[in-house]
């Protein structure tokens, strides 16, 4: 069966209605779907900068791949409280490690034992990774 030029235009119109219409669905679903902030604070500006910066740790050797801003996961009563299982910690609380440092030592055994064998406390580092980037803006 054969549609007019009419009909077909008829078609497409109702076509782009439907597809409006689902977009605006879904986008008001998003927004009643979303997850509260549970208080994080964010800094995206912060995290960019990191990902600028060198490997914190670049004097262990063995840098490889991009610089990730790599947040720290574990308590410590001087500096703060991890935020839980699966949770991340403020961005404030993030250093610059290489793609390896960051994925297969940092997290893949014990971060205390990573930033010990480092020489470093990371909550300070980051403090002053911090500072360092709010004194640039």
């Amino acid at each position: 069966m054969t549609r007019t030029q009419q009909e077909r235009e008829i078609l497409h119109a109702a076509r782009l209605i439907k597809r409006k219409e689902g977009r605006e669905r879904r986008t008001r679903m998003k927004a009643q779907n979303s997850k509260p902030s549970r208080g994080r604070e964010r800094d995206p500006g912060f995290l960019a900068y990191l990902r600028r910066q060198p490997c914190e740790v670049r004097h262990m050797g063995g840098c490889d791949g991009p610089i990730h801003a790599a947040h720290i996961r574990y308590s410590d009563a001087k500096h703060g409280v991890n935020p839980g299982m699966g949770r991340k910690n403020h961005d404030r609380y993030a250093n610059p490690l290489c793609e390896r440092h960051h994925l297969h030592d940092q997290h893949q055994r014990s971060e205390r034992a990573f930033w010990a064998e480092a020489g470093k406390d990371p909550y300070e580092v980051a403090a002053g990774h911090y500072e360092a980037y709010r004194s640039e803006a």
